[in-house]
């Protein structure tokens, strides 16, 4: 935390007022030298910080210059050298934004010629002239067919007997024909019993109660595999 009094120097003026100790000197220097100088002439930077914001005013915002001279790096920043970055970066926006002006320009004419070719009612395909309207009642027709074509097929899937559907509903009869076997076991027990135990006519107590003489039998029916 700073003292009390000594007000906070952000990491842009610290870069400032380096860019303006290399402009106003106007000359090379090794790093030694700059971790001598820069603290005396910018506020706030102390010598362990030289090194790094240098590096970093050439790596990333490109302003200094280094070059290797024998064993020693030297560094320098000439007011010219901001000047014609600033020009060159001006004219590189520049020409992209020509590019896009005329990319934009190419897109509207695009754009422009595919709303109106929508737009036509009759279009010319294979030297032929096509009617939009009908084309599109063709379309609407032929999605009508095709949504019934569908229902069709759905409908027969559903309906299609396979082997297994065959077999399962083989065996679904097979339990109700014995559910019937046994009840009509039962009835010609109970007709039998009446029969006996009361002295009735059997032929009589089925008419009356509308029971046949034979009950229906199922020995076609076939067997599941």
């Amino acid at each position: 935390m700073p003292p009390k009094g000594r007000a906070t120097v952000s990491l842009a003026q610290k870069k400032a007022s380096i860019l303006q100790f290399f402009q106003d000197d106007h000359s090379v220097y090794n790093i030694k030298e700059l971790e001598k100088l820069i603290p005396k002439k910018c506020s706030g930077v102390s010598s362990m910080l030289v090194k790094g914001l240098i590096q970093e005013m050439i790596d990333e915002d490109g302003i200094i210059s280094v070059e290797k001279c024998g064993s020693t790096n030297v560094y320098w920043c000439f007011r010219n050298q901001i000047i014609m970055k600033t020009h060159q970066e001006m004219d590189t926006l520049h020409t992209r934004i020509e590019s896009a002006k005329q990319e934009t320009i190419q897109a509207k004419n695009i754009f422009e010629e595919n709303v109106n070719f929508l737009r036509k009612d009759r279009f010319d395909v294979g030297g032929h002239l096509v009617s939009r309207a009908e084309q599109l009642g063709l379309l609407e027709s032929l999605e009508v067919q095709l949504r019934t074509l569908r229902a069709s097929r759905d409908q027969k899937a559903e309906n299609r007997w396979d082997q297994s559907k065959i077999e399962a509903r083989i065996k679904a009869l097979s339990v109700q024909i014995g559910k019937l076997e046994a009840v009509t076991d039962n009835i010609e027990l109970i007709t039998g019993f009446v029969c006996r135990r009361f002295m009735v006519d059997p032929k009589s107590l089925r008419t009356e109660l509308g029971i046949p003489e034979e009950f229906m039998e199922f020995t076609n029916l076939p067997r599941c595999s």
